[in-house]
């Protein structure tokens, strides 16, 4: 695989990143006769697929060269076993998993390979993405697909790239469609602009904290739906200070505020979230949307806080702070309410 190949394999890699997010998990292996982690400090485990983690694989995407002979026995025999391993860690919420194979040809089916690690289960999908004009190992690489529940296509241009990998999320989709789950999803904060109902932009020059929820659109019609066809995406924008609205401050108290996180623990609102380099500025910060709650609740070391948000539990509890008064140090109590 060289040149124009080439190019159009790093390509796919990383469109394949683009659709991933802070719930995901990846690694990405390269393989000759020998396996080669591209970061070769995370050999071995999966990595969340946050901003950072994602943009630091490109740098190391980029500096990849190919050699010698792809042999694909070991690269499959890796991948099981590296989803295997993390599964039993616990840290993934073991829901869908799939191995990319994005590969020039490949002169054997491996059913061997599948039949000891995937079958008769299938919980891994396997979709297979043949760079080049070539057809000759196309027959191959489309039984793999099928008979793991995956899916495969062929992407000759650089043009092709984006259309063709989006397919991959189609199948994903299904099991949701067909049991048509309503997942709900909040994004992290992010800046943007609105516009008032006259069309306007508000006092504030239209640059807000905002949040996105979404939630997927199924058929109700019994042909559309055994076919697990998703019709798209329905969302709309929320400007964070409209769900502060909703907060009842005079819970709070005098020194009491109020705060919201993602379901990864980011900050989605925080009295100490910065998001601007200088006030009144319009030049944010690059990661401001990526910033830990354990980044701003120091006290909270056990991050008991913290998880108890993450895993969505109620109620009270309350821990030891350090907050300057009067230009002393004093400790007070932190009562915590998770809603």
């Amino acid at each position: 695989m060289k040149g124009l190949c080439l190019t159009i394999a790093k390509q796919t890699v990383s469109s394949i990143l683009d659709t991933l997010g802070d719930d995901d998990f990846f690694n990405i292996i390269a393989y000759n006769e020998e396996l080669h982690y591209v970061e070769p400090c995370l050999n071995g485990t999966l990595v969340q697929a946050d901003r950072t983690n994602k943009e630091h694989f490109r740098e190391h995407l980029d500096k990849l060269s190919v050699k010698g002979i792809g042999m694909l026995d070991i690269a499959l025999n890796e991948a099981f076993s590296v989803l295997s391993e993390f599964n039993h860690t616990g840290q993934g919420s073991i829901c869908s998993q799939a191995i990319m194979l994005i590969t020039d040809g490949a002169v054997d089916t491996y059913d061997t390979i599948f039949a000891k690690y995937n079958w008769p289960e299938r919980k891994v999908r396997i979709f297979t993405y043949l760079i080049g004009r070539e057809t000759a190992f196309a027959d191959n690489l489309k039984w793999m697909a099928c008979a793991n529940k995956g899916f495969f296509t062929q992407i000759s241009t650089l043009a092709d790239v984006q259309e063709n990998v989006m397919e991959y999320l189609h199948v994903l989709s299904r099991p949701k469609v067909i049991n048509q789950e309503h997942d709900v999803v909040w994004t992290e904060a992010y800046i943007d602009s609105t516009v008032s109902v006259c069309g306007h932009l508000a006092d504030d020059q239209g640059l807000v904290l905002m949040t996105t929820v979404a939630m997927p659109v199924f058929s109700k019609q019994n042909e559309t739906r055994s076919k697990g066809i998703l019709l798209g995406v329905v969302g709309t924008d929320v400007p964070v200070k409209e769900l502060l609205k909703t907060i009842p401050k005079y819970k709070l108290g005098i020194h009491g505020y109020a705060f919201a996180i993602t379901n990864n623990g980011y900050i989605l609102t925080h009295p100490e979230l910065r998001p601007l380099y200088e006030e009144g500025k319009k030049r944010r910060k690059p990661n401001y949307s990526s910033v830990d709650l354990s980044e701003v609740e120091w006290e909270d070391r056990d991050d008991v806080l913290r998880n108890a948000m993450v895993n969505r539990k109620t109620g009270k509890f309350s821990m030891e702070v350090k907050k300057t008064v009067d230009k002393g140090v004093h400790f007070l109590k932190h009562s915590s309410s998770l809603i």
